[in-house]
């Protein structure tokens, strides 16, 4: 198994054996190289009972991180650092959106660019994007400023602030999470209902097994992202007394 080890600058290193020890979202450990005995060590960060089975962290990553890894999903609700991705684009239609294009270019971005939600919270990247798309004509100047702030390539990201386009821009964040929230949902209609054993995949069919990780998958993406919609309804109710 490719371990990173932290005290070596994340180093690579193949540990044998190391992925007998299963991941879980509550533990903080990891495999690290230990300079005084010149291995590989791991220490737990609690106690266990005699015969309780001994846990790993595999590292802060998503549900999708880790299914495509280690061919797992993790129970829904118990990983904290799970995200779902949501894209943005800039719409075509926009008399700015040649300017806009550029601008975005300059700062490595696209047309359309993906950003990692999470339950607790969504990058302050996005929502400099999402001025970026909406604002109009007469803020031309303010483009790259948007664009790197978009990028985070500049230090006052959190600082950017143009209240008179939140209600557009939340908007226009409400807009692509419905429209995302409609793809998973396609999706898990089709799937059907499924309760599978998925502690016991030899046990199953390998097609169903597959299947039962996506339907658990788009399940704990698209929570994040009725999350995500909800925060921002509420926001946009808030809009006429606050200025958030």
């Amino acid at each position: 198994m490719q371990v990173r080890l932290p005290s070596m600058d994340d180093k690579i290193a193949l540990v044998p054996w190391a992925d007998m020890l299963n991941h879980s979202c509550e533990v903080e450990t990891y495999l690290d190289y230990d300079r005084s005995s010149k291995g590989i060590v791991f220490t737990t960060d609690r106690q266990y009972q005699p015969g309780e089975q001994v846990f790993i962290s595999y590292g802060k990553k998503s549900n999708g991180e880790l299914l495509l890894s280690y061919g797992f999903v993790p129970k829904e609700g118990t990983n904290p650092s799970n995200s779902a991705e949501l894209s943005l684009s800039l719409k075509k239609s926009d008399r700015c959106y040649k300017e806009k294009l550029e601008a975005l270019e300059k700062c490595g971005l696209s047309a359309s660019h993906c950003f990692p939600l999470q339950v607790t919270g969504w990058p302050v990247e996005m929502m400099a994007y999402a001025y970026l798309v909406v604002s109009p004509p007469s803020m031309l100047r303010l483009f790259d400023e948007l664009a790197a702030a978009a990028a985070n390539k500049t230090a006052g990201t959190k600082d950017i602030r143009f209240p008179e386009l939140d209600e557009q821009a939340l908007q226009f964040i409400l807009d692509n999470c419905e429209a995302s929230i409609a793809k998973y949902s396609k999706f898990l209609q089709a799937s059907g209902s499924m309760d599978l054993d998925v502690t016991s995949p030899k046990q199953l069919n390998r097609r169903l097994f597959l299947k039962q990780l996506a339907v658990d998958l788009c399940s704990s993406e698209r929570r994040i992202l009725y999350r995500t919609q909800y925060v921002r309804y509420l926001l946009t109710d808030l809009l006429p007394t606050s200025t958030l």
